[in-house]
């Protein structure tokens, strides 16, 4: 691995650290591209996929907008709002325990899991 790539891969995950939300490979490439006009969209999607099967960022099927991404390394749900099409992270819901309850029924080893809800947020909810 290159210098340059692994400066990009920080600065990415600093990037998705910093962020509040969920963000699209493409709005990390125009977050990234303001810093540094060398970095390509496909080096962005590679550093994406390297950061995301290194457990070190969450990708998450948002229904409507392909791969979002989550700087946010704790285990955690998310809920897809139907109205404003957001993604919200939910706080911890016993992920330690649902996955050694699987392991245990599945005689297997759980690393992670990718739950999605889908509903109506609390913003949402507020507008009638």
């Amino acid at each position: 691995m290159n210098h340059k790539q692994s400066r990009q891969r920080q600065r990415l995950l600093e990037v998705l650290v910093q962020h509040p939300g969920h963000l699209s490979a493409e709005e990390v490439y125009s977050i990234m591209k303001e810093k540094d006009d060398k970095i390509s969209l496909a080096t962005v999607y590679r550093n994406l996929n390297r950061l995301s099967s290194l457990n070190q960022i969450n990708r998450i099927d948002h229904p409507n907008a392909g791969s979002m991404y989550d700087g946010r390394d704790y285990p955690h749900y998310h809920l897809h709002c139907v109205r404003c099409d957001s993604l919200i992270d939910i706080p911890e819901l016993y992920l330690a325990e649902l996955n050694e309850t699987v392991s245990e029924r599945m005689n297997a080893q759980v690393f992670s899991q990718h739950l999605v809800f889908e509903g109506i947020c609390e913003e949402c909810l507020k507008i009638v």
